[in-house]
């Protein structure tokens, strides 16, 4: 199935060259979790802190749940000011 992957801000830095951007477009196995992305491209996972699927933010303890088909999945880390 086909999923896109969206990095923002600093966890770009973790997309492969072949990337258009800030997007990748994946070929994934059936039943891949937002978790197995970030897993996938050594995004460290206490770097992320806003997930979304489709537009809707995905909570923490929802990102066990599979994915479907065309789901566009962005990640952004934590915001930091000074």
């Amino acid at each position: 199935m086909k999923i896109t992957l969206k990095l923002f801000s600093g966890l770009m830095e973790y997309l492969p060259p072949q990337a258009d951007g800030n997007a990748l477009e994946i070929d994934a196995p059936a039943a891949v979790t937002p978790h197995q992305l970030i897993d996938r491209y050594r995004l460290p996972r206490d770097a992320v802190r806003v997930v979304m699927r489709n537009g809707e933010f995905v909570p923490p303890d929802e990102r066990d749940a599979p994915l479907q088909d065309g789901d566009v999945v962005s990640v952004w880390p934590s915001i930091q000011g000074g």
